[in-house]
């Protein structure tokens, strides 16, 4: 049930994205073109970036987190038995789990705060690009929830549990 969750929330999320480097690419290139082929600069293209940027960090953390995609050093992780990996993955997810649950408190009341503040290039409050810092936090605690859960079934079961598999990710970006 997670998992169909998680699907659909991380597909808003690559389309997200997608939007996101697109808006990107057209914002750096107008602020390049305007800079130097017009000679009156972009005030906002700057500032406008960086908030993309920063939902795009937190928009794609989970979407590597689903696929391995963070760098890793699975040199230890090898050295045990199936069973024992689940439970390293097991206790890594946990932490992970953790680590968000604080980010995402914190993120909140960071968002609170920002919902004082205006965007000095734009006139809009500062919480739409704080808020980004729970929304991803969240969407992260709900990957790691499904690795806890496959990673419970892999102690059980190590051909149930959780594997390190790239090529389910390399398939789904060709999509």
């Amino acid at each position: 049930m997670v998992a169909r969750a998680n699907d659909s929330l991380l597909l808003v999320c690559k389309y997200l994205i997608i939007a996101i480097v697109a808006a990107l690419a057209a914002i750096l290139i107008s602020a390049v073109f305007y800079r130097y082929a017009l000679n009156n600069a972009i005030a906002w293209s700057e500032e406008g970036s960086k908030y993309l940027m920063v939902w795009l960090t937190f928009l794609g953390a989970p979407i590597a987190l689903r696929h391995a995609g963070h760098i890793n050093i699975d040199l230890v992780v090898k050295l045990f038995p199936p069973r024992g990996r689940q439970v390293f993955y097991l206790i890594i997810h946990l932490i992970i789990i953790a680590t968000m649950g604080i980010l995402l408190w914190k993120g909140v009341v960071f968002s609170q705060m920002g919902a004082r503040q205006v965007a000095s290039s734009f006139n809009f409050s500062m919480v739409w690009m704080y808020v980004a810092v729970p929304i991803g936090s969240a969407l992260t605690c709900l990957v790691a929830l499904e690795h806890v859960l496959r990673s419970i079934c892999g102690i059980a079961e190590p051909a149930q549990g959780l594997t390190e598999d790239h090529t389910a990710f390399v398939d789904e970006v060709r999509e």
